[in-house]
C-alpha cells in the first residue's frame, strides 16, 4: 500500500513538472520574444532619430557654411562700394576745388570787366564834356591840320579799343560762367552717385549683420544637436550590448558544434574579403571594431549553414535581415544583410550543415550587396578563421 502511494506521488510530481513546463516554456519564449521585439523596436527608433540628428546637423552645416558664404560676398561688395565711394570722395574734392578757382577768376573777370566800363565810361564822360566845349578853340590850340586829323583818329581809335576790350571781357566771363555750370552739374551727379553707394553701402551693412546672425544660429543649433546626438549614442550603444546578449542568448540545449577547422563556408565560390574580423570602424560618430567578415557576392547569391544548430531570426537595424543559428550554449553564427531567408528558415527549426537559409542582399545598413558572417562565443564575437576548413582559409583573399 504504501509503495502504491509512493509511485502515485512520483507520479503527480512529474506531472506537476510536465505541467509547469508546458506553462514556462511557452512564457519564457514570450518574454524573449517581448525582449527581442522591445529591442528592435528601441535600436529602430535609435537608428531613426540617429540618422534624423546626422541629417539636421548636416543640414545645420549646410546653411552655416551658406551663410559664411552671403556674409564673405557682401563683404567683398561692401569692401567694393566703399573704395568707390572713396574715390568718389576724391573726385568730388577735386571738382570742388575746380569749382572754387573758377568762381574765383570769375569773380576777377566780373572785376575787370567792371573796371573797363568804368574806364570807358570816365573816357565818355570826357569826351562828352569836350564836345560841348567850343570846338574852334579846340582846334585852334591845335597846330596845324594833321594834329587835328589825329586828335580826331585818336579819340574813335580810343572808343572802338574800349568796347573791343569790354565785349572780350563779356565773352570770357560767359564762357567762364558756362565752365562752373558744367563743374556745378557734374558736382551735383557725383553727390547723387555719393549718396547711392552710402545706401548701397547701409544695405549691405544690413545684409552682413544678418548673415552673420544666421551663421551664430546654426551654429549653436549644431552644438545643440550635437549634444543631442551624443546622448543617443550613448542610448545605442547600450541597446547594442543588449544586441550582444541577444546574440549570445541560446536556442536550444543541444549541441550542435562542429570540431575545429569544420566550418562550412557559407557562400561557396565567394572569397574575397571586403572587410575583415577586428577591423577598427566609426559608424554614426562611434568608434566600432568590425564583429565578423564582409563577403561581398551579387544580389540572390544563396547562402549556406555553416554548421547544423537551432535557428532564430530577427530584422536587425544593422543587420537588416537575418538569421542566428545557435549550434551550442556558447557559440552562435549570424548571417547579416540577407535580401531574404529561404523557405522554411524560422525560429526554432533545426538545420544542418550546408543547408540554404537565404540569399545575399544589402538590408540593413549595409552599402552594396555582401554577407556579413560573425562568429560569438559567449556573447563576444570572435575571429571565425579558426573553425574554418583549412583549405577554406587558404582561399580567402583581400
Amino acid at each position: 500500500m504504501e509503495k502504491q502511494k509512493w509511485i502515485v506521488r512520483i507520479v503527480s510530481a512529474i506531472l506537476v513538472v510536465l505541467m509547469l513546463g508546458t506553462l514556462l516554456v511557452p512564457m519564457m519564449n514570450m518574454v524573449y520574444a517581448d525582449t527581442g521585439d522591445d529591442i528592435k523596436a528601441e535600436l529602430d527608433r535609435l537608428e531613426t532619430l540617429i540618422d534624423d540628428l546626422n541629417s539636421q546637423i548636416q543640414a545645420n552645416q549646410n546653411d552655416a557654411a551658406k551663410a559664411e558664404q552671403m556674409s564673405e560676398f557682401y563683404q567683398k561688395k561692401e569692401a567694393a562700394v566703399r573704395a568707390q565711394i572713396d574715390a568718389l570722395k576724391q573726385d568730388i574734392a577735386q571738382r570742388r576745388a575746380d569749382l572754387e578757382q573758377k568762381q574765383q577768376e570769375l569773380a576777377l573777370q566780373v572785376q575787370k570787366v567792371e573796371q573797363a566800363q568804368e574806364l570807358l565810361s570816365e573816357r565818355l564822360r570826357a569826351m562828352y564834356e569836350m564836345q560841348r566845349s567850343n570846338p574852334l578853340s579846340v582846334l585852334l590850340g591845335l597846330e596845324d591840320v594833321s594834329d587835328v586829323l589825329r586828335f580826331s583818329e585818336n579819340l574813335r581809335t580810343i572808343t572802338l579799343s574800349n568796347d573791343e576790350v569790354i565785349t572780350n571781357l563779356k565773352n570770357e566771363r560767359a564762357a567762364m560762367e558756362q565752365q562752373a555750370a558744367v563743374i556745378q552739374t557734374d558736382l551735383d551727379g557725383l553727390n547723387a552717385q555719393e549718396q547711392q553707394l552710402e545706401a548701397s553701402q547701409q544695405e549691405l551693412a544690413s545684409a552682413i549683420v544678418a548673415a552673420n546672425k544666421m551663421v551664430d544660429e546654426a551654429k549653436a543649433q549644431e552644438e545643440a544637436l550635437n549634444v543631442t546626438l551624443a546622448e543617443t549614442q550613448e542610448q545605442y550603444k547600450a541597446e547594442a550590448a543588449k544586441w550582444a546578449q541577444w546574440v549570445a542568448a541560446s536556442s536550444a540545449d543541444q549541441n550542435y558544434i562542429a570540431d575545429n577547422g569544420e566550418f562550412y563556408w557559407p557562400i561557396p565560390g565567394y572569397y574575397r574579403i571586403s572587410s575583415d574580423y577586428g577591423v577598427t570602424r566609426i559608424i554614426y560618430g562611434v568608434k566600432d571594431v568590425h564583429r565578423g567578415l564582409d563577403i561581398p557576392a551579387p544580389a540572390g547569391t544563396p547562402i549556406y549553414a555553416t554548421a547544423a544548430g537551432v535557428v532564430s531570426t530577427t530584422a536587425h537595424w544593422s543587420y537588416g535581415t537575418c538569421v542566428k543559428i545557435s549550434h551550442s550554449s556558447s557559440h552562435v553564427t549570424v548571417y547579416g544583410h540577407m535580401s531574404s531567408r529561404a523557405a522554411g528558415i524560422t525560429d526554432g527549426v533545426v538545420v544542418q550543415k550546408g543547408q540554404l537559409i537565404g540569399y545575399v542582399g544589402s538590408t540593413g545598413n549595409s552599402t552594396g550587396n555582401h554577407l556579413h558572417f560573425e562568429l560569438d562565443v559567449n556573447g563576444s564575437p570572435t575571429s571565425v578563421r579558426p573553425y574554418l576548413d583549412p583549405n577554406i582559409e587558404s582561399q580567402l583573399y583581400w
